[in-house]
């Protein structure tokens, strides 16, 4: 009889040979789950096959998972009723006049559209269409423009409601201990821990701007134009006011504990409807979008039930815990092993997408980092920045390829333009993981717990 950690990891590592060669990802979760478990029983498929029908079973019945097409609602029709637009014009209105001020503007908009998109690629194919054409007409370099634009999407993964953050605690082993205490997750706690970093990255993107204007001459030019009065730019501000209280609906709704996550993505979703039938928009339009969120949910599904499986066979295992017993074992520092942990992310966004990362690495990388010191919260926030961060890296990039895609263009043009704001961005994931107060302080200010 085999011992179970070895199970474990020859049952990772077959499944990462099937994606590898192709086989899509659900499925390579399932037979290696289905394979591991049958050694881990002895050969008993009574036992296997008890796993196959209950656990599926139990997964299609929690309703927790119905946040996700909440979520993908609001975001696609957020886009649609010119909330995108609002934050554009709004931001603009402070930043346009400064030299780089519209790719700025760009930047500071991710960030409040974020707060009721949930979406990177919402993101990316809003402002892509958006600003792209002001900022060719403005003069500006077109390949860093285009890698700003993909970039900064990944605010929406950081900023809360955050579909990424959400995905992730409804994934991750919970509760799961830390410094010998048992944590339990919280979909609230874990969103509001992003709201640091999502501001702290936003600040170090507009930053990364202003470095690339001085190093690279003329590729931001000086802004034109009439400067706006005092009262002009205060009044853009009620363009905000739709995203005000969207955030306060979903965000301030489940801190105060009117209601849970998956419930506030249901109110948001239906928010937002109400919003577009304002607007004006189209019946067609809205009906769209809701059916294209049920398509994009069902082509999720198989993925998460077959992570869950697989999540339980990896547990079952007890790999991650043999793992970091070896680490702490050969006295390798935590943060040597976190860095290890980012090059492996790196490496799987170049053969899978983010969806796929998350629920593949989940049930190993987690608990391995908590088990090293690393806060539950904290790793939630780097791992899904991480995976987000895979979304811009070749071949996959699915940010990358939104962008291109809502542009009518190569996605090379875009790739050819990540490479400053990627470098800022993986910075930001170690910083966060050195000063886990970037992530802590909020929630503690505000006296959540689990927050250490």
């Amino acid at each position: 009889m085999l011992d179970p950690s070895l199970i474990g990891l020859l049952g990772f590592c077959f499944m990462l040979f099937m994606v590898f060669i192709g086989v899509p990802v659900f499925v390579s979760m399932l037979v290696a789950a289905f394979a591991g478990f049958a050694l881990l029983y002895g050969g008993d498929l009574t036992m296997v096959f008890t796993q196959f029908t209950n656990a599926p079973f139990n997964l299609g019945a929690n309703y927790n998972f119905a946040v996700f097409p909440m979520f993908m609602i609001l975001g696609a029709l957020a886009g649609e009723t010119g909330i995108a637009q609002g934050a554009f014009t709004a931001v603009k209105a402070f930043l346009g006049r400064i030299t780089g001020g519209l790719l700025y503007s760009v930047i500071g908009a991710n960030a409040i559209f974020g707060a009721c998109s949930g979406s990177s690629i919402a993101g990316n194919i809003t402002f892509g269409k958006l600003a792209m054409p002001e900022l060719e007409k403005a003069g500006y370099n077109r390949k860093y423009s285009l890698g700003c634009i993909a970039a900064s999407g990944a605010l929406s993964t950081l900023i809360p409601p955050s579909m990424g953050i959400i995905m992730f605690c409804l994934i991750a082993p919970s509760p799961i201990m830390f410094n010998g205490e048992s944590v339990t997750l919280s979909v609230g706690s874990a969103l509001v821990g992003g709201i640091g970093p999502g501001l702290l990255t936003m600040l170090a993107l507009m930053l990364t701007v202003y470095i690339i204007g001085k190093v690279k001459k003329g590729s931001m030019p000086k802004a034109e134009g009439p400067k706006l009065p005092a009262i002009v730019k205060l009044k853009s501000l009620l363009y905000l006011l739709p995203i005000i209280v969207l955030f306060g609906l979903i965000i301030g709704g489940t801190m105060l504990g009117w209601f849970t996550a998956t419930v506030a993505g249901a109110i948001g979703a239906v928010a937002v409807v109400v919003y577009s039938l304002i607007k004006r928009v189209p019946i067609k339009k809205i009906l769209f979008n809701i059916w294209d969120a049920a398509l994009m949910e069902a082509s999720i599904f198989p993925i998460v039930i077959g992570g869950q499986m697989f999540g339980r066979f990896i547990a079952d295992t007890k790999l991650a815990d043999v793992i970091s017993n070896a680490i702490v074992n050969i006295h390798a520092p935590p943060f040597v092993i976190f860095l290890i942990v980012m090059a492996f992310y790196v490496f799987m966004g170049c053969v899978a997408d983010v969806v796929s990362v998350i629920i593949i690495t989940v049930p190993v990388i987690f608990p391995l980092l908590c088990n090293l010191g690393f806060s539950p919260y904290v790793i939630i926030i780097c791992l899904c920045f991480m995976t987000e961060l895979d979304g811009l890296t070749p071949p996959i990039g699915m940010n990358v390829f939104a962008t291109a895609n809502a542009l009518r263009i190569n996605a090379m043009e875009v790739f050819s333009g990540i490479i400053p704001f990627f470098i800022t961005e993986n910075i930001m994931v170690l910083l966060i993981a050195i000063f886990p107060q970037i992530v802590t302080t909020i929630p503690k200010l505000i006296g959540l717990s689990g927050f250490h």
